[in-house]
């Protein structure tokens, strides 16, 4: 783990990986921010345009609908949001595959830790939007689909006996801390979930666990 991790804020190490400077990205950005506090029905479209403070002739320039600019909210906030992760877990790493799956959990702590944290988007989209042929669930999904994708390869990496099994109760286990937090406001879940992650491990990758306990 990088010794500078204690000293970078969760809003630091979560910044945006790109810049905003087109009228659409900043259409993009301020609803990102809007749907992130309040939902993505609660805030309506007029809302939107004054904050950015264009007109709906510009916004139709840009966007197809609002469910469009939903999408490409999602999409955005995925692309930082997995650079920043990626490089939160790089912090906490060992740079072994079990101290890299074990590093997940300690970014999604970091994460409930931040006074701004109100919930998972990606969570929030799938619970607004149930139906699985809706685009905008098949947008947040796609986003949470990428973390069982990294787990898999890591799992693999890490020699665990039975690959998919360890993977699913992992993504399990992260997809779990989202919702009890979200639903409980419970800042240490993540922490919780890792010691069960360090138990999975240990079953099925051998090992001992990191507190000493089996």
């Amino acid at each position: 783990m990088s010794n500078d991790v204690t000293d970078k804020t969760a809003k630091e190490l979560f910044a945006p990986a790109d810049p905003v400077e087109t009228t659409r990205d900043r259409i993009i950005v301020e609803a990102l921010n809007l749907f992130y506090a309040h939902g993505f029905h609660a805030v309506g479209l007029d809302h939107i345009l004054r904050e950015v403070g264009v007109t709906k002739t510009t916004f139709y320039n840009h966007f197809e609908s609002k469910d469009d600019l939903i999408i490409a909210a999602i999409e955005k906030r995925g692309r930082w949001e997995s650079a920043s992760y990626r490089r939160t877990v790089d912090h906490f790493s060992d740079g072994t595959p079990r101290g890299t799956i074990l590093a997940f959990f300690d970014a999604l702590d970091l994460w409930f830790n931040d006074p701004d944290y109100r919930g998972c988007l990606f969570v929030k989209a799938c619970t607004e939007f149930p139906a699985k042929n809706d685009p905008v669930h098949i947008a947040a999904a796609a986003t949470i689909d990428q973390t069982k994708t990294a787990l898999t390869d890591l799992c693999r990496q890490a020699g665990a006996d039975d690959v998919d099994a360890l993977a699913g109760r992992m993504e399990l286990l992260l997809e779990g801390a989202l919702a009890v937090r979200l639903i409980h406001g419970d800042d240490s879940t993540a922490a919780a979930a890792r010691v069960v992650a360090e138990r999975l491990l240990d079953a099925h990758c051998g090992g001992e666990s990191e507190s000493g306990t089996g």
